[in-house]
């Protein structure tokens, strides 16, 4: 993963965002797709300033798309709109960040054994083929979609509009750090493994493994993001 540059401004930064005509995504897509990319992989560091003006002129597009595309980032945390102040590129205070991942910890748990049980053999079958995709792709972002299909799986089994509600809020806040560990391969394996041990103990109705492996599992994605963030 590429350091994190020391450039407050987007202007300053020298960043190629190369955006191609393609009649298969909107433009609004590829230009998220390209600033969401420079932004986990810390070309774009915390707290860069951004401006539809700046962005659209360095990738030749209209402001259109830009403002889309920075919607979009915003709803999934990888930036912060402010009003009067302009655009920058997100970054939770240490202090956030441990009380996000400790009630995520706690609400994911809970699903976990919630879902565990309401689980059936569809569910089963749903999750040990999203475990089986898991581990034959290379793409950072078909992880992380992955990712959340096997966790959406567990929450609706949950049956819990309320738990559901309340873990939406707090996965947006950490989606970044989602994409930044991602890039990792050992963590990509060990996410498997991780899974793999939550669908077993769901297979077998063991609510209580099944939180135990859902809290450890948010511990580990936890610690691999701090060690990153200071070690990436």
């Amino acid at each position: 993963m590429a350091n994190h540059k020391k450039n407050s401004e987007f202007s300053n930064s020298f960043i190629e965002i190369d955006i191609k005509s393609s009649g298969r995504q909107p433009l609004s897509h590829q230009v998220y797709e390209k600033l969401k990319e420079v932004i986990v992989k810390g070309d774009l560091a915390p707290g860069t300033r951004l401006t539809e003006t700046e962005v659209a002129k360095r990738i030749n597009v209209s402001a259109t798309p830009v403002r889309e595309a920075f919607r979009r980032l915003a709803t999934e945390g990888f930036i912060k709109i402010e009003p009067w102040k302009g655009v920058r590129v997100q970054d939770l205070a240490e202090r956030e960040v441990i009380e996000t991942y400790q009630c995520r910890e706690a609400l994911e748990g809970y699903a976990c054994r919630l879902a565990a049980t309401n689980m059936d053999a569809e569910g089963i079958k749903r999750l040990r083929s999203l475990l089986a995709r898991s581990k034959n792709i290379k793409s950072a972002n078909e992880v992380v979609e992955i990712n959340l299909a096997l966790h959406n799986v567990i929450l609706e089994y949950a049956r819990n509009e309320k738990l559901t509600g309340m873990l939406g809020l707090f996965r947006n806040m950490v989606m970044h750090h989602r994409h930044v560990t991602a890039y990792i391969d050992e963590r990509r394996k060990q996410t498997c493994k991780e899974h793999e041990d939550i669908v077993n103990a769901l297979e077998q109705k063991d609510a209580a493994q099944a939180e135990k492996e859902m809290r450890l599992h948010v511990q580990n994605a936890y610690h691999y993001y701090i060690s990153c963030k200071d070690n990436c």
